[in-house]
């Protein structure tokens, strides 16, 4: 129902004041009001300055007072430079500063003074309040060069009036097509994304140095080729000119740089000009400590809901390395709680989260491996498997599988690894994570252990089936987790995994493992409800070799394999 027969109080207000404006202003007159399209309440009112008189029409938004109305010429003529395309005048009150308080009648003075500011002798440009955001000014613009910083630093380095080659990156998405540089006279430069990157295609471009005065934008082609021509560029010139051989051409100064398209269109030469989006270096958007983790490598075990998220989290904190292991395939099912989506349907999880990676943080060393740890695998794959994850940094258990861990816990003993594990409860009540650390907290299986003991002391047993209902039903009668929950402790997870590298000795956390609730039952009695769990006891974990072991590694091999050592117990020549 429309806001004026709710509340006609306002409305007859809006009315007493624009009446109460007209009796004491002389410039204001016609004044009309009736119910427009859509049942909007609507004046007509004319403004005159000098001998002219400007027809204007306010129209109340639907959602009046909390939202202003809209003003524009009734005969549809442009009268400011203070007016969007469709019309409507830039006033002082606006959507970015509107407040309920502010009324109609107060619109109708600020329209007069648009109109009579910009129309005092001499004429002048009223001063504009309104400052676009890169989104408005981009909007309608399909075509976005994005600019790097450490591009436009190597371009302001050209010498002016000369030309370089270039390579360009360009990907075409939701019918926006936004190119990078990637190379600037056979110099690699820092693009928006790296050279392979998916849907992304390469071509050759020209950089053209000009002065910081020469035209850069709204240049036809003949523009472009009669300016280059003229500052002895007669080969660029050539180039834009001719037909068949399609370019991209940038035109750069320090501080300002255009990029063009120049093609073949119906027998003619035509261009599109890209709309520039300089990205300039804005300080750091991670903890310096995260720099540890360019290097280091992540096993991630288990790449459904849980694991997938973890991995595409880890990525954007500064992974680039990661062994991914799980022989699943994604479907349809998938898609309401998964990091992957409708294109990856039919494929191998820890291919389609490869390529995931890759999208998110480009260049990635991804080791796939399409296996069923635990499960029914030879003895030779399985300890192939477990070379890898032997190799990593850092263990990530996102199965909730006691087989599974039971590997993950000898390889990070074996290897002296920070294993981090966790589980979403059934139907998403919450959540367990937690890290062991090596000499800091208790052996992996320790730990395990004493988590489950920690529940018992409760009365409360460890869930052990990922499709137990513990809980006598929910509301409906079950629970099932949704994307939100999962994610919520999937966040959770990448933080220990990422603090087990990024602060291997003075960790933001307290306690190695957490219970974390996402909604009142079972042993929660509210949401966001925080249990830490605490693994006293030692915490030194066992040397991989002994003295008395490798006497007996030795014996074992003089036993087994006589050729290979000699008397000296050194490998046979």
């Amino acid at each position: 129902m429309a806001w004026w027969v709710t509340d006609p109080g306002r409305a007859r207000s809006e009315q007493a004041a624009v009446a109460e404006l007209a009796e004491g202003a002389g410039w204001l007159s016609g004044i009309r009001w009736y119910v427009g399209d859509g049942l909007a309440l609507t004046v007509d009112f004319d403004v005159a300055h000098a001998a002219e008189t400007f027809p204007l029409t306010m129209t109340y938004a639907a959602l009046h007072p909390y939202a202003p109305p809209r003003v524009v010429p009734r005969d549809g003529d442009r009268l400011s430079g203070h007016q969007y395309a469709d019309g409507q005048l830039c006033l002082e009150y606006r959507s970015d500063n509107w407040v309920t308080s502010i009324t109609g009648s107060m619109l109708i003075e600020s329209a007069h003074r648009l109109i009579a500011g910009e129309r005092v002798e001499g004429d002048r440009e009223v001063p504009s309040a309104h400052h676009a955001t890169l989104g408005q000014r981009t909007r309608g613009q399909p075509f976005r060069f994005l600019l790097m910083a450490q591009a436009e630093r190597r371009l302001a380095s050209i010498p002016e009036g000369t030309s370089v080659e270039a390579l360009v990156s360009e990907r075409m998405r939701a019918h926006t097509f936004v190119s990078t540089l990637l190379a600037v006279d056979g110099e690699a430069v820092a693009g928006a994304w790296e050279p392979g990157v998916e849907d992304s295609v390469q071509f050759p471009a020209r950089v053209i140095a000009l002065g910081p005065d020469m035209p850069k934008r709204g240049l036809t082609v003949d523009d472009m080729a009669a300016m280059l021509e003229g500052i002895g560029l007669g080969e660029d010139a050539r180039r834009v000119r001719l037909q068949g051989d399609n370019v991209h051409v940038v035109l750069a100064s320090p501080g300002d740089v255009a990029a063009y398209y120049i093609y073949d269109s119906k027998g003619a030469r035509s261009s599109v000009e890209y709309r520039t989006l300089p990205v300039m270096d804005r300080g750091r958007r991670l903890p310096e400590c995260y720099d540890a983790l360019r290097d280091k490598v992540v096993g991630i075990v288990g790449t459904g809901s849980l694991g997938s998220k973890v991995a595409v989290t880890l990525a954007r904190a500064g992974f680039a390395r990661f062994v991914l292991i799980d022989d699943d395939l994604f479907l349809p099912g998938n898609l309401v709680r998964n990091e992957l989506g409708l294109a990856a349907i039919g494929i191998h999880k820890v291919d389609a989260l490869a390529a995931r990676l890759a999208a998110v943080r480009g260049t990635v060393d991804v080791t796939k491996r399409r296996v069923a740890l635990g499960g029914q695998e030879s003895s030779g794959t399985t300890d192939s498997v477990l070379s890898d994850l032997a190799g990593c940094d850092v263990v990530v258990d996102a199965t909730a599988d006691p087989h599974v861990f039971n590997f993950c816990a000898a390889v990070a003993l074996r290897k002296r690894l920070p294993l981090v594990w966790g589980e979403v409860f059934a139907g998403g009540i919450g959540g367990l994570v937690a890290r062991v650390r090596p000499d800091f907290e208790p052996e992996p299986q320790v730990a395990r252990g004493r988590i489950a003991a920690w529940f018992e002391a409760r009365g409360i047993p460890a869930q052990a089936a990922p499709k137990a209902n513990p809980y006598g039903g929910g509301p409906d009668g079950s629970w099932v987790a949704d994307d939100a929950e999962v994610s919520v402790i999937a966040a959770h997870l990448s933080r220990l995994a990422t603090d087990a590298i990024a602060r291997p000795t003075d960790t933001i956390f307290p306690s190695p493992a957490y219970v974390v609730a996402l909604r009142a039952g079972w042993m929660f009695s509210a949401p966001f409800e925080t249990w830490p769990i605490d693994l006293p006891g030692v915490t030194e974990w066992s040397s991989e070799t002994s003295v008395t072991s490798v006497e007996e590694s030795l014996a074992l091999i003089r036993e087994l394999m006589p050729v290979v050592a000699d008397d000296d117990d050194q490998p046979a020549t």
